[in-house]
C-alpha cells in the first residue's frame, strides 16, 4: 500500500497560490494543494488510516487539497469527509480544548513522539471548519474550536506558543528556544485568521493580529542577502531554506497579504522569487551539504 505521505519526500512538488482563496471566508486554501489529495486517492482505497506516517499534516493538507477540487466542481466530498473525520476521532482533549499529537520523535528539533505542532493545530482547524460549512455538524466546529488553546499557550506549558522579541511565534516545532520556522508560522496563522473570520473568536483575531504584525517585523531576519532562511533556530549557522521552501516562502508572504496587506510581504515575495537563480541554487544545495556534515560531526 502506498503511504499517504512519506515524512521525507526528496521530489516536492510546488505548491502555488489557491485560485479560489476568500480572504473574509472560507474559500480555497491559500496553497493549492490539489496534487496531495490527488496522492492520497492512490493510497486511501481500502486502508483503514491507521499507519504511523498518517499524522495530522499530510492529512489536513490532503483534506485541503480536496476541497480546493470540491470548489472546482469536482466530486469529492466522502474524500474530504473522511478525512475531516479522521481529525475529527484523533483529536485529544488537553490545555483547555484539543491536540493533535504525533507519534514519532524528530532529532533535529529534539521532539519526542507525542508532540504538537502549530501548523498541524491550524490546518487541522481550516479542514474542520470546512467540514462544519459543508455539513453543518457541531462536532467538527467544537473540535476546530478547541484546536486554538494549544496555539494560545505557551511551549514551557506545554503549547505551541514562544516569544521573541516579544512577539507571538507559533512554532511549527515547538522547541524550548524559539525556533520560528517561517512556513510553519505562516500555515498556522491563516488557521488562526480562519478560526477569527468563521466563529468570532476574539482570542483569535488578536492573536492573528500580534503574531502576523510580528512575523511582518521579523521578515529582514529570514533574509540571508542572497536566500532566505527556514527558520531563526540556532543551529550553529544560518539555516538556509531548501529550494523548495525558496518557491514556496513567496506564496505564503502573497497569501499573507491578501488577509493583511503590507508592502513588506510583497516586498519580499518578489525579492526571494527573484533569488531563484542557478547561482543560488547551487549555492544553497552546497551550503546545505555543508550544514548536514557539520551535524553530522556534532
Amino acid at each position: 500500500m502506498t503511504s499517504l505521505f512519506p515524512r521525507r519526500n526528496p521530489n516536492f512538488i510546488a505548491q502555488p497560490l489557491g485560485r479560489n482563496i476568500d480572504p473574509a471566508g472560507l474559500g480555497g486554501y491559500y496553497c493549492d494543494l490539489r496534487h496531495k489529495a490527488r496522492h492520497a486517492l492512490r493510497a486511501l482505497p481500502g486502508d483503514g488510516l491507521e499507519r504511523e506516517e498518517y499524522w495530522v499534516i499530510p492529512i489536513a493538507q490532503a483534506a485541503l487539497g480536496f476541497w480546493e477540487m470540491r470548489m472546482e466542481g469536482e466530486d469529492v466530498d466522502r474524500h474530504f469527509l473522511r478525512l475531516a473525520d479522521w481529525l475529527l476521532e484523533r483529536a485529544v482533549p488537553d490545555l483547555g480544548g484539543v491536540v493533535w499529537r504525533t507519534e514519532f520523535p524528530v532529532s533535529k528539533y529534539r521532539l519526542e513522539p507525542g508532540w504538537i505542532s502549530a501548523m498541524g493545530q491550524g490546518q487541522a482547524a481550516s479542514v474542520l471548519l470546512r467540514a462544519h460549512e459543508l455539513t453543518g455538524g457541531d462536532a467538527y466546529l467544537t473540535a476546530a474550536r478547541d484546536a486554538l488553546p494549544a496555539l494560545t499557550t505557551a511551549v514551557a506549558a506545554g503549547g505551541t506558543q514562544n516569544t521573541l522579541d516579544g512577539i507571538p511565534v507559533l512554532e511549527e516545532y515547538p522547541t524550548d528556544r524559539p525556533t520560528a520556522v517561517l512556513n510553519g508560522w505562516i500555515f498556522a496563522l491563516f488557521g488562526v485568521h480562519e478560526l477569527a473570520i468563521a466563529t468570532g473568536e476574539a482570542e483569535a483575531g488578536a492573536l492573528f493580529e500580534r503574531s502576523a504584525d510580528g512575523l511582518v517585523s521579523l521578515l529582514p531576519r529570514y533574509d540571508n542577502g542572497w536566500w532566505s532562511l527556514y527558520s531563526l533556530g540556532d543551529h550553529g549557522r544560518p539555516d538556509l531554506a531548501k529550494p523548495f521552501y525558496q518557491r514556496l516562502h513567496p506564496v505564503l508572504l502573497e497569501a499573507l497579504s491578501l488577509i493583511r496587506p503590507t508592502k513588506l510581504l510583497d516586498d519580499y515575495a518578489r525579492r526571494w522569487r527573484e533569488q531563484l537563480t542557478w547561482v543560488g541554487l547551487t549555492r544553497a544545495s552546497l551550503d546545505k551539504v555543508a550544514f548536514r556534515a557539520r551535524r553530522a560531526l556534532n
